[in-house]
């Protein structure tokens, strides 16, 4: 994007409980320090995957797997974000997702926008969900606030305050009460054309027009609109009858009457160079004609044209 905007990280919102009114999150939202968390419920009972809303995160810290602490992963941005109200670097937490999305995670670990980082699980929870909060910076720790509840330390902000939602990925199906804020329609994927370089698999956008997508589907985000130019991919995926090739880690459909592709080309091998003997001159013949030798057992016998 022109710009590393923040977006909500599932497909489907369906906020079960928010920070606001009676609920169990009252305490999180008016005990000192504070959160804001939301339950995400996702399209239906099963387990929604949970995609990196940036261009990257890093997870800062784990907690939970063999032990009585609920499953809870911490993530940061690797690069400055744009939220609805500041643009700095931002953090994200994930409560209750399963041991096998767990065990397999480590401290370090990153995500490009798009990827799953899991999905909804139940470790410490009685139906599939994600317990969400989110904030300004970074964060790798919890804390009792004055009301007893364990609360994300650092600073905290309500979730509409961090993520704009993207209609064309996210489905709203129930918002929680809250307010969101759409992303703006400036926000475009912008990857940079290279120039012609033979020793590399590349391909040529020809329009102005052509989409850029999360996934290798017509029915994937729309990032924005690539610039005309020529650009290094990674792989090609065939689906829905187009050839989709990878730039970066976002894809363009093909078709000839929009780009052109220009495979690598192979360095020539050169031919292993024959294993000349060096010859010793036995006789130089002085006029045409046919002549007997007598050669003993043994013997070789060398010409020279």
């Amino acid at each position: 994007m022109n710009d590393n905007y923040m977006i909500y990280p599932l497909k489907n919102m369906r906020i079960t409980q928010n920070y606001l009114g009676s609920t169990s999150h009252r305490e999180h939202t008016t005990g000192s320090p504070k959160d804001y968390p939301i339950d995400e419920a996702g399209k239906d009972t099963g387990r929604d995957p949970i995609y990196c809303p940036c261009d990257e995160m890093r997870i800062t810290a784990i907690k939970g797997i063999g032990n009585s602490d609920t499953n809870t992963v911490w993530l940061t941005s690797t690069t400055k974000v744009v939220t609805p109200t500041f643009k700095d670097y931002a953090f994200m937490t994930l409560t209750h997702f399963n041991d096998n999305d767990l065990k397999n995670k480590k401290v370090g670990d990153t995500f490009k926008r798009g990827d799953i980082i899991c999905y909804e699980g139940t470790d410490g929870a009685s139906a599939n969900h994600i317990h969400i909060t989110a904030g300004r910076g970074t964060s790798n720790n919890w804390t009792k606030n004055s009301l007893g509840k364990w609360v994300i330390t650092g600073d905290t902000k309500k979730p509409e305050d961090v993520f704009f939602i993207d209609r064309s990925f996210t489905k709203e199906l129930w918002g929680g009460y809250i307010t969101w804020i759409n992303l703006p329609d400036t926000a475009k994927i912008v990857v940079n054309p290279v120039g012609r370089d033979q020793s590399k698999n590349q391909i040529e956008v020809l329009v102005d027009n052509l989409r850029l997508r999360v996934e290798a589907s017509t029915t994937s985000r729309t990032l924005g609109y690539i610039q005309k130019g020529i650009y290094n991919y990674q792989e090609t995926v065939t689906n829905e009858n187009y050839t989709w090739y990878k730039i970066d880690n976002y894809y363009i459909a093909s078709n000839s009457s929009w780009t052109k592709v220009y495979p690598k080309l192979e360095e020539e091998q050169e031919e292993p160079e024959e294993d000349v003997k060096e010859l010793r001159l036995i006789y130089t013949c002085l006029k045409d004609g046919k002549y007997l030798i007598k050669l003993k057992k043994g013997s070789k016998l060398y010409l020279q044209d």
